[in-house]
């Protein structure tokens, strides 16, 4: 290893860091010694603590551990993560790329989806049973408990992102859809009033928790708003002047800008838009779509720290209105 230091960043990060791609590359394989703190310390001009501090910091990642006595060592251990989420997507993309920068090359992270059929979410958990170190489940809806979750180890589980049940038992990080969706229209309720009416447009078949559905109807009826609960595909004659409109699909997100161009009706003026989960592609549509969302690179970030520590966690990541020029 050559070290040759930016005097203008953290001479730790860059410690561990050079040590690290070592490792990838090779250099040093599971169970070789590295060389001593000394002896880096003293071939290299830099301070033993700082040393440490690099070595200290590798060891937390799990990527070296030490022997008393002996020094350190690349670690042995391969973890086995098992990750079961519900289907593909932008912000899920976001969550696991998140969850992996933060983890070392030991923790092997297998990767499935159950693409809400329960079938395949019953047999994927039952066919993982004692083949893996942890356990990260996306339930397979957000207000039911299923009993194959039993099967497992509560204390090797996390459950992430939905959960209304009880789930004490488990360590979780999941997002809020109920008095969370009730707080956010309650953040917009000023833009909102700019229209006569809110329509919430959740086709029977849309995979977001119906869960939150009284409380689109509470906050409405709280604050005097005139609104209406369409469930069935969103159609051409639903898209009207002077009504605001909430999505639960980012399908017709698409849909929705195409009508308005048909009707030359402007975002943000004649109608108002609002859908769920945040992604790239809504920052950029027209002059930017109204999302309630969730930061999943946080509960990617909280999932990774679980993994490494396995100090139980029971959390809930805060969801915003994240407000753009559709409403």
């Amino acid at each position: 290893m050559v070290f040759e230091l930016d005097q203008n960043k953290s001479k730790v990060h860059q410690i561990a860091h050079k040590i690290s791609s070592a490792i990838s590359r090779g250099e040093y394989k599971e169970g070789d010694a590295l060389p001593s703190i000394n002896k880096i310390s003293s071939d290299f001009n830099l301070s033993r603590d700082t040393v440490y501090k690099a070595f200290q910091n590798l060891k937390n990642r799990g990527i070296i551990e030490s022997v008393p006595t002996k020094g350190y060592f690349v670690t042995k251990k391969v973890n086995n993560i098992f990750v079961l989420l519900d289907v593909f997507s932008s912000f899920k993309d976001d969550f696991y790329k998140e969850l992996i920068h933060h983890l070392s090359l030991n923790y092997r992270i297998d990767l499935y989806f159950h693409q809400f059929n329960e079938k395949l979410f019953n047999n994927l958990i039952i066919d993982s049973l004692g083949r893996y170190d942890l356990y990260i489940v996306t339930n397979f809806i957000n207000d039911v408990y299923y009993d194959v979750l039993d099967r497992l180890d509560n204390s090797k589980v996390l459950l992430i992102d939905l959960g209304k049940f009880k789930k004490d038992k488990f360590s979780y990080i999941c997002q809020g859809f109920d008095n969370t969706l009730y707080d956010c229209l309650t953040s917009g309720l000023d833009l909102i009033r700019k229209y006569n009416e809110l329509r919430f447009i959740f086709p029977m078949e849309a995979e977001h928790p119906q869960s939150c559905i009284p409380f689109f109807i509470k906050f409405c009826e709280d604050n005097g708003l005139k609104y209406q609960l369409v469930r069935r595909k969103m159609e051409e004659t639903d898209i009207m002047p002077g009504v605001a409109y909430l999505l639960a699909r980012h399908s017709d997100v698409v849909e929705f800008t195409k009508i308005c161009r048909a009707k030359k009706l402007k975002m943000g003026e004649d109608v108002g838009l609002i859908t769920f989960n945040d992604t790239p592609m809504l920052e950029v549509i027209e002059n930017g779509i109204t999302v309630i969302s969730t930061d999943f690179k946080q509960m990617g970030k909280l999932t990774a720290e679980y993994i490494k520590n396995r100090q139980k966690i029971q959390t809930y990541i805060p969801t915003r209105l994240i407000v753009r020029g559709s409403l």
